[in-house]
């Protein structure tokens, strides 16, 4: 089967995780943590599940799924240890045209999760399209060695100079090459060798000597 690639904006969006074990808990946190406005449904959670809901964070509903659950439902990933079930969950979902995903079944569903890298903003996925999980773990701890914690802190400082830019370079092909400029540069380097500062001091003079005049007043 050959998928889509596609990233989600799930912030604020209804999503259910149906089960509340070990694997459960992991494509929660992972929804919770994108901003989903997550809700679980299982009878019993596990005890990280268990004190997300007790905050208020999550809401729970200790009962067995039942197709009315759906109602208003962006995305779903069944995720319970019976087979049987994750595979009625994907039925209900794809008839009503809701995205989900099976854990136990992926075939079943109509996205899967792909294995993922993730240095601040920067995300990596990688899929196999369910022929080797084994593989796309390797390639995932290959990328790990590759992209180190210097990839999100390099974001970060792109994130702040693309705001600053915006707001004192009109001209829109200046800042596309202020952009590749710091990319083609040693910043990255120097993050790596923990040059924070000596970075910044680079960020700045790639901008005065790209952009220069090019400033607003």
């Amino acid at each position: 089967m050959k998928y889509y690639p596609v990233f989600l904006d799930v912030r604020a969006r209804p999503c259910m995780v149906v089960g509340g074990g070990q694997v459960a808990e992991r494509k929660a946190i992972a929804l919770f943590d994108a901003g989903a406005d997550l809700s679980i449904v299982s009878p019993s959670l596990t005890p990280a599940l268990a004190e997300l809901a007790g905050k208020g964070k999550i809401t729970h509903h200790p009962k067995t799924f039942e197709e009315q659950d759906l109602a208003c439902v962006y995305l779903v990933i069944a995720a319970t240890n019976d087979r049987f079930v994750n595979e009625a969950v994907a039925h209900a979902c794809r008839k009503k045209g809701i995205l989900v995903n099976t854990a136990t079944s992926p075939d079943e569903g109509t996205f899967v999760v792909p294995s993922v890298v993730e240095r601040g903003d920067l995300l990596i996925a990688i899929s196999t399209c369910g022929d080797s999980p084994a593989l796309a773990r390797k390639v995932r701890q290959d990328l790990e060695r590759t992209y180190g914690p210097e990839y999100g802190v390099f974001l970060e400082k792109m994130a702040n100079l693309r705001r600053r830019l915006l707001h004192d370079v009109a001209d829109e092909d200046v800042r596309r090459k202020v952009y590749q400029a710091v990319v083609d540069s040693d910043v990255l380097y120097l993050l790596k060798a923990g040059q924070v500062h000596e970075a910044d001091l680079r960020i700045a003079e790639i901008v005065q000597a790209v952009a220069g005049g090019a400033a607003t007043s």
